[in-house]
């Protein structure tokens, strides 16, 4: 299909270590495989937070060249000074028992934000993209997406051309995933509010992540209809998880088709395809 492809990773969890590396070796040959115009990091770069745990994906990332790469920091990206929120009895998430959490640890600067070395690389914790084909919003979630940093998403959006596919990126998931426990922090807590904003604005695509777990949505107000997709984890191989990456095409604006793609030889699965159902509405008539 002609137009925009766009490649989703997310939650990398990187440490050093063989089995993240041979991770990254196999991403490396999918992602080439697929020759995307863009590559969207959703966060979750690192396991800690520590500058060496950064430098090894970096290079993966600079390995595709970093001019087509966008990314925002995840919760582990910054650096930790304790135990995370309070953890369901019953959660399967066994990987988030010892993790760290984002903490409260500021540093003096504008905005009085939470310290990474995320900045060290990629130089803002946000960003505003726009091209031929898209405009594109990715806002830090950590430890919430303050209203001004959305306000500023929503007013780029909304001084882009209407013909261009609106695309928005946030590490933290904004919807509630079918049999996945969840966790204190999981979702951000104005979830349905940045969504019904997201949707005045007629944002096309929503990219989340930090569940590990692949899902898509469709959502409406009556007046404009958004996906929203949540990304697998690229490296963490906990019991239960898919591996891979979402391959994102956009033929034009309000068509596109969202494709999880695993590391391991399983098929391509598709999660949505509007320009599918545009068909079939066309030929109904």
């Amino acid at each position: 299909m002609a137009g925009l492809r766009i490649v989703q990773l997310s939650d990398f969890h990187y440490a050093p270590g063989p089995e993240c590396d041979q991770g990254l070796e196999a991403a490396s040959r999918l992602v080439n495989e697929l020759a995307p115009d863009l590559i969207v990091v959703s966060g979750d770069l690192t396991r800690e937070g520590l500058f060496e745990q950064f430098v090894p994906v970096v290079d993966f990332l600079a390995s595709f060249g970093l001019e087509r790469v966008r990314a925002i920091p995840g919760n582990r990206d910054y650096l930790s000074g304790g135990p995370g929120p309070a953890r369901p009895r019953d959660s399967d998430l066994n990987y988030f028992l010892t993790a760290p959490d984002t903490q409260a640890h500021h540093v003096d600067g504008p905005g009085d934000r939470l310290t990474t070395p995320f900045l060290e690389f990629f130089g803002s914790l946000d960003f505003f993209d726009r091209s031929k084909a898209m405009a594109l919003v990715g806002l830090d979630s950590e430890p919430a997406i303050p209203d001004e940093a959305l306000g500023r998403g929503i007013a780029f959006f909304e001084g882009s051309s209407s013909k261009l596919t609106r695309v928005f990126c946030t590490h933290r998931s904004l919807l509630p995933i079918p049999r996945k426990k969840l966790k204190e922090g999981d979702l951000l807590a104005n979830a349905g509010d940045i969504l019904v904003r997201l949707l005045a604005a007629r944002v096309d695509l929503v990219l989340c992540a930090h569940l590990h777990r692949v899902h898509a949505w469709q959502l409406s107000n009556g007046n404009a209809t958004m996906a929203v997709v949540n990304a697998p984890s690229l490296l963490d191989r906990s019991p239960g998880k898919e591996n891979g990456l979402l391959a994102i095409d956009v033929a034009r604006r309000g068509e596109l088709r969202v494709a999880f793609h695993a590391l391991d030889d399983t098929p391509p699965r598709m999660l949505l395809d509007t320009l599918a159902g545009r068909k079939r509405r066309k030929g109904d008539g």
